[in-house]
């Protein structure tokens, strides 16, 4: 049983993107899918980071504006549970790992949530493994 996870932009996006995933990513989304233990859990600043990148996608001609949609309704399909994170703890971890206030907000939510993260940042990794967490993939 995994229970929650706390999944980043980077690996959600390789689920739906072409040439983006890896065997890594899309092993995590499978389980994801098929693991009715697993919650997966997001900050607001996701939700943002996803749909900024399929907007650029489509600008850059990478994806069409159907299948820009279509690859969030897949993500929306996940029923990810939004929570905040807490604003100064971000802030103490971005200035400790050198990492964008937005970057810790999942690094925050697996703390407080004693929970896994999902990531392909590699700087993010290596935060989140001084700070304890399991790190996937």
């Amino acid at each position: 049983m995994i229970g929650n996870v706390v999944v980043d932009a980077s690996v959600a996006l390789a689920w739906v993107l072409p040439a983006e995933d890896t065997d890594q990513a899309l092993a995590l989304r499978n389980i994801a899918l098929e693991d009715l233990q697993v919650t997966l859990i997001v900050p607001p600043n996701f939700w943002y980071e996803v749909a900024n990148v399929l907007w650029v996608a489509v600008r850059r001609q990478r994806l069409n504006r159907h299948d820009a949609l279509k690859a969030m309704r897949l993500l929306i399909d996940f029923e990810c549970m939004v929570w905040k994170a807490n604003l100064e703890n971000c802030l103490k971890l971005s200035i400790e790992h050198d990492l964008a206030v937005y970057d810790t907000a999942y690094l925050d939510l697996a703390m407080e949530k004693q929970a896994a993260l999902w990531t392909m940042d590699q700087a993010l990794k290596r935060a989140a493994v001084k700070a304890g967490i399991k790190v996937l993939p």
